[in-house]
């Protein structure tokens, strides 16, 4: 036996530690399951948003900014703020938005909210600073929640095993 009191616990990702978890006992999504998942979201509301201003003959205006914003909140409240809390992103990498207290599904009012915290640099391009930030802050945070999860109280947790 040592004298010694036992040292802190392991950082998150060394083994032995210990996942961080949602209310309910889930474990929380990794920083980079979170960015894989927005990566493909962000591609699928490019595509979409792209089709959307040809068809309406809407290039280079700011119209074109716009519509490409609300293609973006509709798509991300609608399913971040279904049951499944998943877009298809987020399905793809078996993670979900859940309410940070509760652990149950957020509102598509809070998923829009949380969405147009970190979107609107698709309007004005200095918010690109703040959404840079804002997904970097995951990886310093304790419930590795980003600055719009904070905003929205939502977490990330994964549902399916990685």
């Amino acid at each position: 036996m040592s004298d010694y009191p036992p040292g802190p616990p392991p950082p998150p990702g060394v083994p032995g530690a210990q996942e961080p978890v949602d209310a309910l006992g889930r474990p929380l999504a990794r920083w980079g399951e979170r960015l894989g998942a927005f990566v493909i979201d962000e591609l699928f509301v490019y595509i979409v948003a792209r089709l959307a201003v040809f068809a309406l003959g809407l290039h280079r205006t700011f119209g074109a900014r716009l519509l490409w914003f609300v293609i973006a909140v509709a798509y991300y409240a609608v399913l971040n703020g279904s049951q499944q809390g998943q877009t298809f992103g987020k399905r793809v990498f078996g993670i979900a938005v859940r309410d940070g207290d509760a652990g149950g599904s957020i509102t598509p009012a809070g998923a829009a909210l949380r969405y147009i915290v970190v979107g609107m640099y698709r309007i004005v391009l200095f918010f690109a600073v703040f959404t840079v930030l804002d997904g970097l802050w995951p990886l310093r945070e304790r419930r590795r929640q980003a600055l719009h999860d904070k905003i929205a109280g939502s977490v990330v947790v994964r549902v399916t095993p990685s």
